[in-house]
């Protein structure tokens, strides 16, 4: 007699699956539908024309210049701030009288008053008597003066030593401010500002929100996930035979030990990794930083992979090898003929999991590559968050890269999917 599931256990059954379905399906819905809205505004929260306009430049075949999202009100806005930044700068630069001048009517003066406020709040807590506290106040922050160490006496008493240095030394920074080589020093420091402000403003201008890379940064994906993921495929299959077919010392601790650096996550190892490949040189160029990236990606998935595929080599009548021997196979020939024609599911698993690791990975590709700014290299993950971090950010053409990103997930998928099946092995001995 078959039991029945209860209502109530069929009730939570299908309450789990809808659970699932509402926080898997309802982000895709969300990225689809907002990708399809050209105007998509996240703080109104209002859509409208509907298009699919973003998926075709993602792929670039239109272009559009932010002035059809934004008019030019993201440019204003974002140059503004830099522009009055630059004009300062400029005018402050201009000549070494002009700084003496900024220095004098501008920083003196904002120190200055830093430096009264402090004795005027060592006078109030430490309760000194002084009879005209202005002038107290002004021979307090003059170096050398007995005002000046009474001061600083009691300001041990009720700030700590590093506070009371930082007063030291902001009142030697008011005294020598006007020197030559103090002025000197600052007028060399503003003109690196006002570099370091021209470039930013270059690179406002020179920004378009059509210029997003996706089909690049698309390819780097695929290529840096495939490679890796083949590779620790292939390592896979011959570490997995070995440990669950061969005989040899040590091999038990072997097996544990792969296993355990799994356990590791990537934030414990990316420093050291990373220490050594800059040690070694491998940074040094682009091509060096792509094999190094792939051979982490490898590390990652490998541990897994060996011990997925180790326990499906298991499951394989050690019998059916053996016939294969006997009719004249090698081992390696029994691998090939026999094993992995048996094993296409865990294979096909092991693969679509590898690659997935390296699809979505992005802590080491940012450290990597975005560190170095190999922006040639650069993945998905990265050329999004870039991207999304971007004053010319579109929101609808951020989510149909989203969208298409997922894509090759799914195309592999489907493909596979026939490979899947178990039951390979029945039937294949008698026993």
């Amino acid at each position: 007699m078959v039991k029945r599931k209860s209502p109530f256990k069929r009730g939570m059954f299908i309450f789990g699956i809808l659970l699932l379905c509402f926080f898997i399906l309802i982000p895709f819905y969300f990225m689809i539908h907002v990708s399809l809205k050209a105007d998509y505004d996240p703080n109104k929260l209002t859509f409208s024309n509907f298009t699919v306009r973003n998926y075709l430049e993602i792929f670039g075949l239109i272009q559009s210049s932010e002035t059809e999202f934004f008019g030019d009100e993201i440019i204003r806005a974002n140059l503004e701030p830099v522009l009055k930044r630059i004009e300062e700068l400029e005018e402050r630069t201009a000549s070494l009288e002009s700084y003496t001048r900024y220095v004098h009517e501008i920083q003196l003066e904002a120190k200055e008053k830093e430096l009264r406020d402090i004795v005027d709040l060592v006078i109030d807590f430490s309760g000194i008597e002084v009879q005209n506290r202005e002038e107290f106040i002004e021979r307090a922050i003059t170096p050398g003066t007995e005002e000046t160490e009474i001061v600083e006496e009691n300001m041990k008493s009720i700030f700590s030593a590093n506070d009371v240095k930082k007063f030291i030394d902001l009142r030697e920074e008011v005294d020598s401010a006007l020197t030559e080589e103090s002025l000197l020093a600052g007028l060399e420091n503003a003109k690196a500002q006002l570099k370091s402000y021209e470039a930013q403003k270059e690179k406002i201008i020179e920004e378009r929100a059509s210029e997003f890379p996706f089909l690049r940064y698309l390819r780097n994906s695929l290529v840096f996930a495939g490679i890796s993921a083949l590779i620790s495929l292939i390592v896979a299959i011959f570490g997995a035979y070995a440990f669950s077919r061969l005989r040899f010392k040590g091999r038990s601790s072997v097996q544990r030990s792969v296993l355990f650096v799994y356990l590791f996550g990537g934030t414990v190892i990316m420093v050291p990794l990373y220490q050594m490949a800059v040690k070694l040189g491998i940074l040094a160029t682009p091509l060096g930083t792509g094999i190094y990236l792939i051979m982490v990606y490898v590390i990652q998935t490998l541990p897994v992979s060996l011990y997925m595929l180790g326990n499906y080599f298991r499951t394989i009548p050690f019998s059916i090898e053996e016939a294969a021997i006997i009719d004249g196979c090698s081992r390696i020939q029994a691998i090939f003929k026999i094993v992995i024609p048996l094993s296409l599911p865990a294979i096909v698993t092991v693969y679509i999991y590898a690659f997935m690791i390296g699809w979505n990975e992005y802590l080491f590709a940012s450290a990597f590559l975005g560190l170095k700014s190999y922006k040639d290299l650069f993945t998905l993950p990265i050329g999004l968050n870039a991207f999304s971090g971007s004053a010319h950010a579109v929101w609808g053409r951020l989510m149909a890269a989203s969208v298409v990103s997922a894509v090759p997930i799914i195309i592999i998928f489907s493909l596979m999917q026939k490979y899947l099946t178990s039951g390979f092995t029945a039937g294949g001995v008698k026993e």
